[in-house]
């Protein structure tokens, strides 16, 4: 359990609320993370882990049982077929626990995220990718082992994955945060005041960063839709008395 736990699980959470859930199948690509497996399968998905270490996966067997299906593999080139997933989730750094126990996992030692990782969750994934990363805007440092992320580029480099042109694909990236309360705070706050901690929010000044790439995305309200058709109903009308009085005037 890492320092920021109950705020990443929130995070995650508000992220994935627009997710079907029972018999949706969901991609969990490494156990460095601290949103375990279990975490989707309680919230109603059917989960396969992808991990490139047996021994992780090994443990996380004997933990969560049948359940949850495991498969040995690289992140940068997954075994799976495409459009095998409806949805993903993916984290660019690794808790303590996992550090601790296997050391830094490949996928994070690499610079190859935009290059190989993401291109191969685009692959096998259908509807949406729910990506997590440490925020280089923020004063408050999470001490998770893994890089800093910019957080306008990284959402510039996932709009860019979600949206297609040429497939005619429209797609939408959903950005969130959370940790704002420095971690030298943490012991002096009053637990009343823990919600702080775990609260989310648009502003990207959290100590955690999270997307949500949605492919193929609907509108997000009909709103949009409703006001454009009034407006050529109003034009239709308007065209109908115009021609109407103008034929009048001719009589």
């Amino acid at each position: 359990m890492t320092l920021y736990n109950k705020a990443e699980i929130r995070l995650v959470k508000s992220l994935m609320e627009d997710w079907w859930r029972r018999g949706s199948q969901v991609l969990h690509l490494g156990l460095h993370s601290s949103v375990y497996p279990e975490f989707f399968w309680d919230s109603g998905l059917d989960v396969t882990v992808c991990e490139e270490n047996h021994l992780a996966a090994e443990e996380a067997r004997k933990r969560s049982g049948p359940r949850i299906s495991y498969q040995i593999g690289k992140a940068d080139y997954l075994p799976f077929e495409d459009d095998s997933f409806e949805y993903a989730f993916f984290s660019l750094y690794a808790c303590s626990v996992y550090y601790d126990k296997y050391g830094i996992s490949t996928c994070l030692q690499q610079n190859c995220f935009f290059e190989k990782i993401l291109p191969e969750l685009c692959r096998v994934t259908q509807r949406s990718i729910i990506i997590l990363a440490k925020n280089n805007f923020s004063w408050n440092r999470a001490k998770c082992q893994g890089k800093f992320y910019n957080p306008y580029s990284l959402w510039r480099e996932c709009k860019s994955w979600c949206s297609n042109e040429q497939k005619e694909q429209r797609g939408r990236v959903r950005f969130a945060s959370t940790g704002f309360v420095p971690r030298f705070m943490l012991p002096l706050m009053p637990k009343k005041l823990d919600f702080l901690n775990c609260s989310v929010s648009y502003l990207p000044f959290g100590a955690l960063i999270g997307y949500n790439l949605t492919f193929n995305a609907p509108p997000v309200t009909g709103i949009g839709e409703f006001i454009k058709k009034e407006q050529r109903k109003l034009e239709q009308m308007s065209c109908i008395q115009r021609n109407s009085s103008f034929q009048n005037m001719k009589k």
